[in-house]
């Protein structure tokens, strides 16, 4: 494994660790008096001065071309701000767990697109990481969450939208830009996006109390200004494919989370869950050593 590929690895695992603390997070600000709609738009809001103050700290240039803004709008407006609400208000209509486990077949949807769109045909290994890491998602929502359709279709549709979200990153120009600066954009332009659709609703609470809006900033601080940042940098040093299976590491933090923090059990099933996602999140780690060993060889 060549140095890009490490770094790209570590970023996406990275990455998944601090996601991990998300539905924790949100479930606590929802108890609190918050919602899909508020968490969507603070955790967007709240970012943009720590990632300014941090670019200017390291001297980015901040100029972005009409294009690339243009770009960036489109990939994150429409697909990680409608993720990020969708994934939100599912936990509202099923449990964390169950919707936990639909939005993480987005790793499958990131590889279907990329096979149909881009003609990114995943080879065997990628597939039978793809395959343990859901069963493993399966077996780590259990089965006490609540049946609702609606929250079904809404955790489903997220798995599709974050799909589409990864692949935008990986083939346009955010990729390539520096990854807290297209971040910094990617917020203000979801937070004035969010702003605008809640208009007629008008479910965002601007006065939130104290102890939401503190757990807020500390979930937009490790979203948005690390764990968002991490991913973009994992999706291009590794594709949008392998970083996907790599953020499967998500429930396995989650589960973590949920014992240190909520004082959760850790039932055998979830225990079993967390192995076969370890397993598939090793399986690409050894594709690659697999194939730098017969380049050596030959």
């Amino acid at each position: 494994m060549n140095s890009r590929t490490r770094k790209g690895v570590f970023c996406a695992v990275a990455s998944a660790l601090v996601f991990g603390i998300t539905p924790v997070l949100a479930s606590l600000s929802f108890d609190l008096g918050s919602n899909a709609m508020t968490l969507t738009f603070y955790r967007n809001a709240m970012a943009v001065p720590v990632l300014l103050i941090m670019l200017l700290i390291r001297k980015v240039d901040l100029w972005i071309s009409l294009r690339d803004f243009a770009v960036l709008f489109v990939v994150s407006g429409l697909f990680s701000v409608s993720t990020t609400f969708l994934v939100y208000e599912s936990y509202q209509y099923i449990g964390v767990g169950l919707a936990t486990t639909l939005h993480f077949l987005y790793p499958m949807f990131t590889v279907l697109l990329g096979w149909i769109l881009f003609h990114q045909r995943p080879d065997k290994y990628k597939v039978i990481a793809l395959i343990l890491a859901t069963l493993g998602v399966v077996l780590a929502s259990g089965s006490s969450d609540s049946f609702a359709v609606t929250g079904i279709v809404l955790a489903l549709i997220s798995a599709v939208t974050y799909a589409a979200y990864m692949q935008g990153i990986e083939h346009s120009a955010i990729g390539r830009m520096d990854s807290m600066k297209s971040m910094f954009y990617m917020c203000i332009v979801n937070a004035a996006v969010t702003a605008v659709v809640d208009l007629p609703g008008g479910d965002i609470i601007y006065d939130l109390s104290l102890k939401p809006m503190l757990l807020t900033f500390v979930l937009a601080i490790a979203n948005s200004a690390f764990a968002y940042v991490l991913l973009i940098v994992g999706v291009r040093l590794i594709g949008a494919g392998d970083a996907a299976i790599f953020s499967m590491l998500e429930p396995v933090s989650g589960v973590i989370f949920g014992v240190l923090f909520l004082g959760e059990k850790l039932p055998l099933p979830k225990l079993a869950s967390c192995i076969l996602i370890l397993i598939a999140v090793a399986i690409p780690i050894i594709r690659d050593r697999s194939r730098e060993k017969k380049t050596k060889a030959y």
